[in-house]
């Protein structure tokens, strides 16, 4: 033992010479033999052994040394993992090893300088080659154990960096073997290759090729995972070596080569754009009549893409393809034929069930939707909109033909708008009755479903039957109190309530103010405050949008069209500001639908009837007894069904060309309409929204905190809360969101939040973010509607990298 205690003696007093406190851990008591050697020859060196309690070694030590002053040396024959009793005098020092049990190798002397950094699990690296590359790994990744996703992601991130520490300590060939256990990659320290093989086993794994299989990982399992991961925690990362590294490949031409739809693969941009190609080739080409059901097979492919990486990073937009494939899904399982068969309320049924014909034209609106705001040129575009919209046009007349057919005798889809004050209306506090110009019914189920996602409101949606016409002046009388009344004078419609003509809005104001309700519109609800509205109390009231409408009269394109949606969020917002002040009921409705059609064409447009005086695209007034052509080309609509409709017009009747039709009249949109008679005009929808009282608690303050300027796509957003309040009962919901020229760049994150501080993530997406220098971001109250805070920040974010070839 002399040479070994002589040689352990010298490397301790060098320790000594740089530190005043070591541990030595001996687990298998193989150095307790040169103990009392060590102990005799170290000058001015306690040695302190442990012998069953940490806490008698803790107490010589605050009694012997309270001030740390002396040099002590601790020798513990256990293993660092079994001392938990002893970490704290641990931190005071450092880890001693006998150095003549380690190899005298660059790894070696880095374990040694890192030897705080080693996890636990892995003290005993000097006796074994496989713990020490683990080790080695460990420290250098700063992992807590084995983590090779985590490795190689870190090492892609700065491959010259961490190339040059493994090559200087030796472990390239420790590198190697590693990837070739977890992934059976052979690429070693070539960041590109090996970001070639992992990418190309992903391909290998899940695509329905083999074109590419000489260029992937042989685990194509194991490479699939670590993209899988790659793309969540690294996206940046991933994008970038996969499009330098796509740049040598066309795989949007083996997608097509393929002429397979179905592709699980997502690991270059171009399987998408190929996808992409082949479903809009498929709709471009396919025969007419089959496009339903080309759609139903294409339904799967486009909605798994739509949520996967390229897409979600808004490097790929599927909106267009996917849209046009559920506008036709949709189609096809309508069955017109049955739509001959049934009457005019199941009609009403079939459209509106959870389920129903309304969702055809929620498809189509939000088609045209993306068609407007698509920035990339998809093939074949033009050909598929015509095709989608000619399907479209042939399911309006398809559900609207027989609707017209019965409807001269039968007017009534169901409850009659004009029963809406005694079935709706309610003069107690705490009542609002929201009422939007041309809300048609798919509108109201999107407001409905956005309060379920964001609220726990008690909700019931119904639809009336429209007043005819279904015209703002007709429809918006007929939430009045009293009897709506239709006559011709001096050929013009006049519309009375309660027997007083209503000649414009400020009529129907005066006779609701008269009734009790307070009348505001939509656009002053946004620039009253919230302390305003809660110092009021809660009257009935009656608020008014004519959003909709304007949009649909000033503007002959699809661009109106696409717009109409954003009043479900002015809808929204407007229940939630007025909860806020203490109203607990609200009743969402409208004056009529509309239709949104393709221009029509020259057999769509129906002569004028003769000898009527008022004659509009969807709609014609006579006397009664005025003698008209018959024709098969309009219905007629008499005071008795009028009447059936709760409308006194004892002189009055109104004529509708059939199905989707139109007069020929002057002025006005051809594309958007209303007036006449189908589903789409007249099914009012009745949105019954009711809430809870709101409880007084103490206020609450919050100090957002975002990163300026922001160097990652993935961001943390710390919301700290203060308040009085020991614990919020309910929890607030606060929503983050960044939008760049108020486009959302990201998806909305909420946050529950409790007292304190309260983090959440927020992950913006890259292909809406390149080339931009700033971000702003809102935290809103989701109950009330208000913005907490609204802050702009710069962006900072390297999209490159010089050594892999990017641009930055």
């Amino acid at each position: 033992m002399g040479d070994l205690a002589d040689s352990i003696i010298t490397e301790l007093r060098q320790k000594f010479d740089r530190h005043p406190v070591w541990v030595w851990y001996d687990a298998q008591e193989k150095y307790r033999g040169v103990l009392n050697e060590v102990e005799s020859d170290l000058d001015n060196v306690t040695l302190a052994r442990y012998d069953g309690s940490y806490f008698e070694l803790k107490l010589r030590l605050r009694n012997e040394d309270p001030n740390y002053e002396r040099n002590w040396l601790f020798y513990i024959p256990e293993s660092r993992n079994d001392a938990e009793w002893f970490r704290d005098i641990h931190a005071l020092g450092r880890q001693y090893r006998v150095g003549q049990d380690i190899d005298d190798t660059p790894v070696t002397q880095f374990l040694v300088e890192h030897d705080e950094e080693i996890p636990d699990a892995y003290e005993d690296w000097g006796q074994n080659r496989e713990v020490q590359r683990l080790a080695f790994f460990c420290v250098l990744f700063d992992t807590a154990g084995p983590a090779t996703d985590d490795w190689v992601r870190t090492y892609l991130a700065e491959p010259e960096d961490y190339r040059e520490q493994i090559e200087d300590n030796a472990m390239a060939d420790a590198w190697d073997a590693q990837l070739r256990e977890e992934y059976g990659v052979t690429a070693g320290l070539d960041p590109k290759e090996l970001a070639t093989q992992l990418l190309f086993g992903e391909v290998a794994s899940r695509a329905p090729t083999s074109r590419y299989d000489e260029l992937a990982a042989d685990d194509t399992r194991a490479a699939a995972a670590f993209c899988d991961g790659w793309q969540q925690y690294a996206p940046a990362e991933f994008t970038r070596y996969a499009q330098i590294i796509e740049e040598d490949y066309d795989l949007a031409e083996a997608v097509i080569d393929s002429d397979r739809i179905h592709w699980d693969a997502t690991a270059f941009k171009g399987i998408d754009m190929g996808l992409i190609r082949l479903v809009m080739d498929r709709l471009a080409e396919e025969t007419y009549v089959d496009l339903p059901e080309i759609a139903a097979d294409l339904q799967q492919t486009v909605t798994e893409r739509r949520d996967t990486f390229w897409s979600n990073e808004d490097l790929v937009d599927w909106s267009v393809p996917a849209l046009a494939v559920d506008t036709l899904q949709l189609v096809g399982t309508v069955d017109t034929d049955e739509a001959k068969t049934l009457s005019s309320e199941e009609l009403a049924q079939k459209y509106t069930r959870s389920d129903g014909w309304w969702q055809v034209d929620a498809a189509y609106r939000q088609y045209i939707n993306a068609t407007q705001k698509a920035t990339y040129p998809y093939p074949n575009e033009t050909k598929v909109k015509q095709r989608v919209t000619k399907h479209y046009m042939s399911f309006l007349q398809g559900v609207n033909r027989p609707l017209a057919d019965i409807l001269s005798n039968d007017p009534t889809l169901g409850t009659p708008q004009t029963s809406f004050y005694e079935e709706f209306a309610d003069l107690e506090a705490g009542t609002a009755i929201i009422i939007c110009d041309g809300l048609r019914y798919e509108l109201a189920e999107a407001i409905k479903q956005n309060l379920e996602r964001r609220t726990n409101f008690e909700q019931n949606l119904s639809a009336v039957s429209a007043a005819l016409p279904s015209i703002t002046e007709v429809g918006m009388a007929a939430h009045l109190p009293g009897e709506l009344g239709l006559s011709l004078e001096d050929d013009d419609l006049v519309v009375t309530s309660g027997g007083e003509e209503m000649s414009g809005k400020s009529d129907r104001v005066d006779r609701l103010s008269a009734a009790g309700f307070e009348v505001t519109d939509m656009d002053e609800m946004s620039t009253v405050s919230l302390e305003d509205l809660t110092g009021a109390d809660p009257v009935p009231r009656v608020v008014y949008s004519g959003t909709i409408d304007k949009l649909g009269e000033s503007l002959d394109d699809d661009a109106a069209f696409s717009q109409v949606a954003s009043h479900v969020d002015d809808v929204e917002r407007t229940v939630q500001r007025l909860k806020q002040a203490g109203y607990t009921r609200f009743v969402i409705t409208s004056d009529h639908g509309f239709l949104y059609t393709d221009r029509l064409s020259d057999d769509l447009k129906v002569e004028s009837p003769d000898l009527a005086p008022v004659v509009k695209r969807r709609f014609a007034a006579a006397d009664s007894d005025a003698p008209l052509v018959d024709t098969d080309e309009f219905i007629e609509v008499d005071h008795n069904s009028l009447s059936d409709l709760g409308i006194n017009a004892p002189d009055l009747k109104l004529l509708f060309p059939r199905s989707i039709a139109c007069f020929k009249a002057q002025g006005g949109n051809m594309r958007y309409f209303h007036g006449g008679i189908s589903l789409q005009e007249l099914l009012v929808p009745c949105l019954t929204v009711t809430t809870g009282e709101i409880e007084e608690s103490a206020s609450i303050s919050y100090d957002v905190s975002i990163p300026d300027p922001i160097t990652n796509s993935i961001i943390s957003v710390e919301i700290e809360a203060k308040s009085g309040q020991v614990a919020f009962d309910p929890s607030p919901i606060l929503e983050v969101r960044a939008n760049i020229d108020n486009e959302p760049v990201a998806d909305p994150v909420s946050m529950e939040i409790s007292p304190g501080t309260n983090s959440g993530r927020i992950r913006l997406k890259q292909g809406a973010i390149s080339g931009e220098s700033s971000v702003q971001f809102e935290v809103i109250d989701t109950d009330t509607r208000e913005t907490i805070t609204r802050k702009t920040v710069e962006l900072d974010l390297l999209f490159g990298d010089d050594d892999m070839g990017f641009d930055v």
